[in-house]
């Protein structure tokens, strides 16, 4: 039983490490790309939509699930084929502000997270 625990441990870890190196992509383009601050978080999303509520620790499912939505909260219609494509166009420069400080919280907790995890 002890094997298995540490087997699911390990792997866990590595898994969150995997998608912790999402989030550090996605804040490396909220700091050096270009443009506005809704440009950087659009060219984040590249590495956000890869992360998943499931696939995160606990205390990091609120922030992930929250900027998913944030990024796709518009329907397609009319000149916009996806949910993204109609978010981006109809999005604020503020509330993007507010996408990429909640990316940068989610950034410190996943950090603690696993730094808890490796220390442990």
């Amino acid at each position: 039983m002890i094997l298995l625990y540490s087997f699911v441990k390990r792997n866990m870890t590595q898994h969150w490490a995997w998608m912790f190196g999402k989030v550090s992509s996605a804040v490396g383009e909220l700091v050096t790309g270009a443009g506005d601050a809704r440009n950087r978080v659009w060219a984040a999303s590249e590495y956000l939509f890869q992360l998943s509520p499931d696939m995160v620790p606990d205390s990091c499912k609120d922030d992930v699930t929250w900027i998913l939505q944030m990024l796709t909260r518009y329907p397609a219609s009319g000149y916009y084929k996806s949910n993204m494509e109609a978010t981006f166009h109809r999005t604020r420069n503020s509330t993007a502000c507010k996408i990429a400080a909640r990316v940068w919280h989610l950034y410190h907790v996943f950090d603690s997270e696993l730094h808890d995890r490796y220390s442990a």
